[in-house]
């Protein structure tokens, strides 16, 4: 059967516009919050709790600008960041990739929206793809920004496993804290910011560690307390308030976020009955996992800046869990170049 030439230059152009359909579909970006129905579809992907809605609703609060896309195969949510003599796209723990084969399309979707806003470079973490592809795509590797490892322990298991995997160690501070006279407590009430970063700072002072400015945390407690994304873990010892955590809630996980503890309570070892608080607090209330975020690399030795909480947070058992690091794809080579040449120089001097 021989098929008339007006068919087939008809299926021809049907095929063609087929082809212009899903590249312009692929292209688009969108800005400001993603809806409501956003976080349903994150789940799905199993996408970072800084891939979801409450995240960026905090970003916009920061005045990050928040863009986003998405398609069956892939997701990805960014905030234009202000560098010093640059402009980028961020993309925290992103874009998530369903596809193994997609990584190239969600990269092209970034590529597109980062030249339409004249942003300079790409940084992102990618998610649900191996390294090896992530290297052939073309982006550099540079220093991380969000932890490469984490630990994760799954609170579908029954109390008694839980604990049977504490050290012994902290099994015993966790069963003396009442004879210590530590009251443990969650909350979701303001009041607590203030302790939280009278906290901090203490910590921050003895640790020898650079802390976020006061303000980023209270837009942080402003923005997610409404929205029931936040949690505060409070240990007090007679009326002080010796240790508090704030935990950030996402779906079905509940994270150790940001801790402070007085230095001079060390004697009275809340640190760890805190934790297992948040721990069992979480189970009681049907999250799924607990993140116990950042930890330095297995075999990084005691000289590693994160040593000494990294074997604190190992210490409740947990799954180690790998993301891919930091990533960069420059827009603008030579402003992206000059800018780390810049940074050199800055680290020599």
């Amino acid at each position: 059967m021989i098929a008339c030439p007006g068919v087939i230059l008809k299926i021809m152009n049907c095929t063609m516009t087929l082809k212009l359909s899903t590249i312009t579909c692929m292209n688009q970006f969108n800005q400001g919050l993603p809806a409501i129905t956003w976080d349903e579809q994150q789940k799905v992907r199993n996408a970072h709790m800084l891939q979801g809605r409450p995240w960026a609703l905090f970003q916009q609060a920061l005045g990050h600008p928040v863009i986003w896309a998405d398609n069956p195969d892939w997701s990805w949510m960014a905030v234009i960041i202000n560098g010093k003599g640059v402009r980028y796209l961020y993309v925290p723990y992103g874009p998530t990739i369903s596809n193994p084969d997609s990584l190239n399309e969600a990269l092209l979707s970034l590529k597109t929206a980062a030249k339409a806003l004249s942003l300079d470079f790409i940084r992102c973490e990618p998610i649900g793809v191996s390294m090896k592809t992530i290297a052939s795509s073309g982006m550099r590797r540079t220093k991380s920004v969000q932890p490469q490892e984490s630990l994760i322990i799954d609170l579908k298991q029954t109390p008694e496993v839980l604990k049977s995997k504490l050290s012994s160690s902290h099994r015993n501070t966790i069963n003396g804290a009442e004879r210590r006279g530590l009251i443990l407590r969650s909350s979701t009430d303001i009041s607590n910011l203030e302790p939280f970063l009278n906290l901090i700072h203490a910590t921050a002072d003895t640790r020898h560690f650079h802390s976020y400015p006061d303000s980023y945390y209270k837009t942080l407690v402003e923005t997610l307390l409404p929205t029931g994304n936040i949690k505060f873990f409070i240990a007090e010892h007679q009326g002080k308030v010796v240790s508090a955590t704030l935990c950030m809630d996402y779906l079905q996980t509940r994270a150790y976020s940001y801790t402070g503890n007085d230095p001079n309570a060390r004697n009275l070892r809340a640190t760890a009955p805190l934790v297992w608080k948040m721990i069992t607090d979480s189970k009681a209330e049907g999250f799924e996992r607990f993140d116990l975020w950042g930890i330095a690399p297995n075999g990084a030795g005691p000289n590693h800046p994160w040593a000494g909480f990294s074997e604190f947070k190992r210490s409740f058992g947990g799954q180690e869990v790998f993301y891919s690091g930091t990533w960069e794809l420059p827009i603008s080579p030579l402003k992206y170049h000059a800018h780390r040449i810049a940074k050199q120089i800055s680290k020599l001097l």
